[in-house]
């Protein structure tokens, strides 16, 4: 081959990788141009730009005037969505269509609620080499391959959590002052996680620094987040000592957090594959949270613990606190008082980085929302400052009389669980089996750190142990 030809077919080769770059430049720009009907709509959209400001002011606009509309005197509710990398408010992405499928299946199944959707869009890519591109699949690990696109991505992000989204919640925090907007809740993934956590970490912080009730929730999935950026909420502690301000959740199999998310700068370590963990969730034998299970007698007893074990019961998943997670965890009751939840999820729950949004995750929220309005409105005092190793869902509301006659607030029964003692070979309690009527469904996933070297005892007697302290 002569040098004349050589020289070509280089020249031909850089040409097909420029355009591979070039042709799938993303512009910022905004999808949704608001109608004249805006103020009647239960689903918005609100668009931010790379310098974080909102692309057109008439879609806060729009949501404002549809929350103030009277609706049956029933104050609305409001749920958020911020997506990631890969991802913008086009009708035709996967996190939006995914989205307003998730919301109107909770505005279906939640009838009694006022609720309303809102997405929030921003330039998730700028470039996006096609070659790369895994973000339609759950599972994918090429997807975080894509570094040059994240790490200009990582910077947006931020600014648009400090600056457009701030300023958002600060307008909606002003209508829930007012009684007008009942609470938002807010779900941040990948990237989207990012923009939520920096807009909403001050602001936690100071309700807590001054004794203000919070009724709002921020849920973050598989957030492109490290752990630097998360303190100094790991020191916080909710005011009702009940309720978090925030729950992180992050899958063990999301390759691109847990793993690719370290090569972008060697030794950073995500918020939800760190130290930062507090729970562990899994789903329940079968999803029913009834089934009797085998189960070492230490892991028993740990779960016997007021606190440790809880369920999701109509959900079928399980949250089991960890034991000296952080310097602020010694015991269960401390894991559940922390203003952040960490839980380290299990894949049959979300599935990898990108299997969000699921008809599950919907009836979930909606248990947890259920749960929430429960503690706020109808248990007694006494019921929501004791701790209890007891089903939320299942408590007697206050408005209600006990059929007993009594004035405690009723338990429902204790789980059927099979002990077994744990063999003296056995070093760890990571090996759990379940009987044979559950063995198609995957045994808990225990973390070294819940093992004790004797028996755990009830909280009054558990001295901290500083040497196993991470």
């Amino acid at each position: 081959m002569s040098l004349k030809k050589f020289t070509q077919y280089k020249l031909l080769l850089l040409m097909l990788l420029s355009l591979c770059v070039l042709l799938p430049f993303i512009p910022d720009q905004a999808y949704h141009i608001p109608g004249p009907d805006i103020a009647k709509q239960n689903f918005h959209v609100i668009e931010f730009n790379d310098q974080g400001q909102p692309h057109d002011d008439k879609q806060w606009q729009g949501l404002r005037d549809r929350i103030l509309q009277p609706h049956n005197d029933i104050a609305p509710e409001l749920l958020i969505f911020v997506h990631g990398w890969h991802h913008s408010a086009n009708p035709e992405d996967e996190n939006f269509v995914a989205f307003e499928q998730f919301y109107r299946q909770m505005a279906t199944s939640d009838k009694q609620r006022n609720l309303l959707g809102l997405y929030i869009g921003w330039r998730g890519d700028k470039y996006d080499p096609f070659w790369l591109d895994g973000s339609d699949d759950a599972t994918s690990q090429i997807e975080p391959i894509d570094f040059p696109t994240i790490l200009q991505r990582k910077r947006v992000a931020k600014r648009i959590g400090q600056q457009g989204l701030s300023q958002l919640f600060d307008k909606l925090d002003g209508l829930v002052s007012g009684h007008q907007l009942l609470r938002y809740t807010v779900i941040g993934h990948s990237l989207g996680g990012s923009v939520v956590l920096h807009a909403s970490k001050d602001r936690i912080q100071a309700a807590i620094d001054n004794g203000q009730d919070n009724p709002n929730l921020f849920l973050l999935l598989n957030p492109a987040v490290p752990a630097k950026d998360y303190r100094p909420l790991d020191r916080l502690v909710s005011l009702d000592r009940q309720k978090p301000s925030m729950v992180v959740l992050q899958s063990k199999g999301d390759f691109a957090v847990k793993e690719a998310f370290n090569y972008i700068k060697e030794g950073e370590r995500a918020v939800g594959n760190s130290w930062a963990i507090t729970h562990d969730i899994d789903k329940c034998s079968g999803g029913n949270c009834n089934t009797p299970m085998k189960m070492p007698s230490a892991l028993m007893a740990h779960d016997q613990i007021p606190g440790c074990m809880m369920t999701l019961p109509h959900s079928g998943w399980k949250v089991r606190a960890r034991l000296q997670a952080r310097r602020t965890v010694q015991t269960c009751p401390d894991a559940n008082m922390q203003a952040v939840w960490v839980l380290a999820v299990s894949d049959e729950i979300v599935s990898g980085h990108n299997g969000i949004l699921t008809s599950a995750h919907a009836k979930a929220l909606s248990e947890v929302m259920n749960m929430i309005d429960l503690y706020r409105n109808q248990l007694p005092k006494h019921a929501v400052e004791s701790p209890a190793n007891q089903d939320l869902g299942t408590l007697t509301p206050a408005s209600e009389p006990p059929s007993s006659g009594e004035t405690d607030v009723s338990v429902p029964e204790e789980p059927v669980v099979i002990v077994e003692p744990l063999p003296k070979q056995q070093s760890s309690l990571t090996e759990v089996q379940e009987s044979p009527e559950a063995e198609e469904s995957p045994p808990p996933i225990i973390d070294p750190e819940l093992e004790p070297k004797s028996e755990i005892k009830p909280k009054e007697d558990v001295e901290p142990q500083p040497e196993n302290i991470k």
